[in-house]
């Protein structure tokens, strides 16, 4: 499943980013969000999808939210 089925307060993990050759991706790796990652949703309102990871917060939008898949 792509982020997207997540519900708010749900801790999950990153499995796969479906275009690992986009820069964006490679970006939020180097942040920290990559592939085996543990993250929490905080909030979801309307595009944007607030992440907790570690003791950071991300912020991504929809679109990018559809090309993460997460168990």
């Amino acid at each position: 499943m792509n982020m997207e089925a997540l519900r708010v307060g749900q801790e999950f993990t990153v499995k796969e980013f479906r275009d690992k050759e986009n820069p964006v991706f490679k970006k939020l790796s180097a942040m920290g969000l990559k592939e085996g990652s543990k993250a929490t949703l905080l909030l979801r309102n309307g595009r944007v999808f607030l992440l907790k990871l570690n003791n950071s917060r991300l912020i991504i939008d929809r679109d990018l939210a559809k090309q993460i898949e997460v168990s």
